[in-house]
């Protein structure tokens, strides 16, 4: 990597008044209780890399106190002057340093290429994922899309669609509206037909995301957690219903959302309710293959990539989580400038302590 973050400055911000940090290009490990602000680390990051491919008003509502959905810090807001709302950060390359800063005025980011190619290049990972992987219940179908919409797509690099990622690709068919202006005749039955292909093209790139996504995540669990199974443990991603239009107007038109299924072999036996049969820590094991074969498969060439993990081994047992540390400090994801985002003490310490003799690249923060 020739380029690392090397400082961060976060102003009336979520849980933030004033939040300074010098990363200096290291690694980042953080504790911190509920409340004292790591996820507000989490989403200012997060915030700030999608800047650059949103338009000003999208970024600016974030910092307009008079916009319900700004995320500006409630106590600042209480100051009879209080302090302008903005994220900065500042990126260490071969040739000198550079800062920008996304505000309610600045938006700095927008179309800089080092910050759209780290943003295609990154990935932040919650706890949401793996709760929501084994929180089915006894009844449901495994149905993951709901889950992949939110979780895993927004990561997805630009594989098709005329450059589009494929998140764009979903967003222009996501609400199903083939001909929002009301065109009729030839217009509207074009509209129809344009939709149509928008639709089968997503369909198309989403089949070939998952299909690797799976075939990345069987490789991923054989090699980091298959050691100890009484049987072969095979799992498969796949689209079970793609996204599809039928109709050429308004009263014949119907729009099929996608179903994502994930299922599971031991020994060759299919277990038809993975969420009953197996305990939650053999499932967050399937479902961080699933979440991290879904990064790898989808790797995007930047100079600068984050990887942002908050609290995501919350279901695992301390052996397993610390499994999952080796992994992350393996050469597996050697590329990445680190975030370790966690609310447990002892899992703080145990992580600090396996750092050992890497310490020097490591920057070791606790939130108050």
């Amino acid at each position: 990597m020739s380029q690392r973050l090397h400082h961060i400055a976060i102003t009336n911000f979520k849980a933030f008044r004033q939040f300074e940090l010098a990363l200096e290009g290291r690694h980042l490990l953080v504790y911190g209780a509920n409340g004292a602000g790591k996820s507000s680390l989490y989403w200012a990051l997060y915030t700030f890399l999608q800047s650059a491919r949103k338009q000003e008003h999208e970024i600016a509502k974030y910092f307009n106190p008079d916009d319900p959905e700004n995320l500006l810090n409630i106590h600042e807001q209480l100051q009879e002057n209080s302090k302008t709302g903005q994220i900065q950060l500042t990126v260490q390359e071969p040739q000198g340093k550079t800062t920008w800063r996304i505000s309610r005025a600045a938006h700095g980011t927008f179309n800089e290429s080092i910050i759209l190619k780290a943003d295609l290049a990154s990935d932040f990972i919650t706890y949401r994922f793996f709760f929501g992987f084994s929180h089915f219940r006894n009844s449901q179908r495994f149905d993951l899309w709901p889950l992949f919409e939110k979780e895993i797509l927004p990561f997805c690099v630009s594989i098709g669609g005329g450059g589009q990622t494929p998140q764009e690709m979903w967003q222009q068919i996501r609400d199903g509206e083939p001909n929002p202006t009301g065109n009729r005749g030839m217009g509207g039955t074009a509209a129809y037909e344009r939709f149509h292909q928008k639709t089968n093209a997503f369909a198309s790139v989403l089949q070939g995301i998952v299909q690797s996504i799976s075939d990345e995540a069987q490789r991923f669990y054989d090699k980091h957690f298959s050691t100890g199974d009484s049987a072969k443990v095979m799992l498969k991603l796949a689209v079970t219903t793609p996204p599809s239009a039928t109709g050429s107007n308004q009263n014949n038109f119907s729009f099929t959302q996608p179903v994502l299924e994930f299922g599971v072999q031991l020994g060759g036996v299919t277990v038809t309710k993975p969420q009953s049969f197996l305990n939650e820590a053999k499932l967050t094991q399937l479902a961080l293959s699933v979440r991290f074969a879904a990064s790898l498969v989808n790797l995007h060439d930047s100079d600068l990539k984050l990887l942002v993990l908050d609290d995501l081994l919350v279901s695992l047992d301390m052996s397993n989580r610390m499994q999952v540390v080796d992994i992350l400090l393996s050469d597996t994801f050697a590329g990445y400038q680190k975030i370790i985002l966690t609310h447990e003490l002892g899992f703080f310490r145990e992580f600090r302590r396996r750092i050992g003799s890497s310490h020097a690249d490591w920057r070791v923060l606790r939130l108050q």
